[in-house]
């Protein structure tokens, strides 16, 4: 087939085309570097959450800021703690004897000292059919949709009591994941039906096996009949085991979100479950702290023993990034003693492989 009167013309323009292409596409890569490409690639634009392994460099950085955030801690108890220390500052004024509001408060000393790309908080939502006046409450987690690419995804959750949002919440963010419930205070039966009513309108409810619930709570040992801390539903004990215990009856070798809301036993859980160096395989803490003066039974509970817990937790490579104060047990002008906090460890993929935004 011969050529058109016109081809000539055609293939000039055609050229002409592809060598303008060219041209704006160098331009283009000058302005933004490979690095800012691979951002901008639409994979990574429309979710923002693709992980991107960070330099030595911003990995050092984050440690130097974290070291810091320490010096300051520790700047702030010689300064406002009688005696220099928070063993004294407790035996001189109890923490459910001081001034309501007064600071410092112990998320103004206790706070993060760590950063996170994209925190954010999930749960507490709810559906139309949850009608009780009973609160639910949303978690602070940091790079929730990041976890849709990791290779296993093993979330526990410690302490549901009425409110499984955040469990529902993370498997509508992460449907890969698997969620596994401990609570010794209450039953399947009523777990499930939770997760019925309190699953969002228009989502369908997670079941078995990627959301499963077990009758069994966290502690610092393995025990059918342990007494210590609060136990709700009027229960005289409950059956615990230790994190260790509980991840290899589970099968798990580590975990993507570990949440503890235990009403008090996190104060020896915790410092066990380091010193067997089972913390050390959590990539995510999400920790509610019950300290004098926040609800009846934590009297013990002071500043001295939330600086043991940072400085065990630390230790095992974890750091905070956000603290939340809980102030619903003080609605009557009580000390809020109550607090939320999140650590990410700095060895796991939230902090290693969070540098999108770098």
């Amino acid at each position: 087939m011969g050529l058109g009167a016109n081809d000539g013309s055609d293939n000039r323009k055609w050229f002409i085309a592809i060598g303008a292409s060219a041209t704006m596409w160098f331009l283009y890569s000058q302005l933004f570097p490979s690095s800012d490409l691979q951002r901008l690639s639409p994979t990574v634009s429309s979710s923002g959450d693709l992980p991107v392994r960070c330099s030595d460099q911003a990995l050092v950085k984050r440690e130097d800021a974290h070291r810091h955030g320490v010096m300051l801690r520790d700047r702030l108890v010689a300064k406002w703690a009688p005696g220099g220390s928070a063993d004294a500052w407790d035996s001189q004024v109890p923490l459910d004897t001081a001034a309501a509001w007064n600071a410092p408060t112990i998320w103004d000393i206790w706070a993060p000292t760590y950063g996170c790309s994209v925190p954010l908080h999930v749960g507490g939502l709810g559906s139309s059919q949850w009608g009780t006046a009973l609160p639910l409450e949303s978690k602070a987690i940091c790079n929730p949709t990041q976890m849709r690419y990791e290779d296993s995804c093993v979330i526990y959750s410690f302490g549901v009591g009425w409110d499984a949002t955040f469990e529902i919440s993370m498997l509508d963010t992460a449907p890969n994941c698997k969620v596994r419930v401990f609570d010794p205070t209450t039953n399947a039966e009523k777990f499930w039906e939770l997760v019925a009513k309190q699953t969002p309108d228009g989502q369908v409810a997670p079941k078995p096996p990627q959301l499963d619930f077990v009758p069994l709570g966290l502690a610092a040992e393995t025990s059918d009949n342990y007494r210590i801390g609060s136990l709700w539903n009027n229960q005289e004990s409950i059956r615990v085991s230790t994190l260790a215990d509980i991840m290899r009856t589970q099968g798990d070798t580590h975990l993507t979100v570990l949440k503890v809301d235990i009403e008090g036993s996190e104060w020896t859980a915790l410092p066990q479950a380091v010193d067997t160096g089972t913390m050390a395989r959590v990539d995510q803490l999400l920790l509610e702290v019950h300290l004098g003066g926040c609800e009846a039974g934590y009297k013990d509970n002071n500043r001295a023993k939330l600086n043991n817990m940072f400085e065990v937790l630390e230790k095992s490579g974890l750091r905070a990034i956000s603290n939340i104060p809980n102030l619903v047990p003080v609605s009557k002008g009580q000390y809020p003693g109550c607090a939320e906090y999140t650590f990410v460890n700095k060895d796991g993929p939230f902090v290693t492989k969070s540098c999108t935004s770098n």
